[in-house]
């Protein structure tokens, strides 16, 4: 198993299901009521991206997750499993990324994005997409990504953008 130590004991390694607990308390810890998708999404995602699921620890304590998978042009609906993998693929999707609040400050968002632009590069995508929401919006341009204008399903509230960026 690839794990990477990236500050103060604090590892990121592959995501596994044993993880899907943790990641739905860090998700309703992130992002409180208003973005709560089921162990059933996730795990689906997981299945189908397995490499490009990550998750972050220290001493056994979940501090953060990211979620992405390849994908085509647009955006996944939200809340609902992918029931397969578009048959073009176009770019790389970066689902979801959030970080305990406890640890946030550490970096571990940046460590995390780090292993998605990793993976898209090693699957020869292009280009990454995500939805920002409202609060994230400049945390994702400073990595890169700019606004696309693409239209967003309904469950991803105001202010959210599609953005996207070079995947190298």
């Amino acid at each position: 198993m690839e794990m990477e130590e990236v500050a103060n004991g604090v590892t990121l390694r592959p995501m596994r299901q044993a993880d899907l607990g943790a990641v739905l308390a860090i998700q309703r810890l992130a992002y409180g009521d208003d973005y709560q998708e089921g162990a059933e999404v996730f795990a689906r995602k997981l299945a189908l991206a397995p490499a490009a699921c990550w998750f972050a620890e220290h001493g056994g304590k979940a501090l953060g997750y990211v979620f992405a998978h390849p994908w085509s042009s647009g955006v996944p609906r939200l809340h609902a499993p992918i029931e397969r993998l578009p048959d073009v693929l176009e770019q790389g999707f970066l689902h979801d990324l959030a970080v305990s609040p406890a640890a946030r400050g550490l970096g571990l968002g940046r460590a995390l994005f780090g292993k998605v632009q990793a993976w898209s590069r090693a699957s020869n995508l292009q280009a990454l997409g995500l939805v920002a929401l409202a609060d994230a919006v400049d945390f994702w341009r400073g990595l890169g990504f700019a606004a696309d204008g693409a239209e967003l399903p309904c469950g991803y509230g105001a202010g959210a953008l599609y953005m996207r960026r070079s995947a190298v």
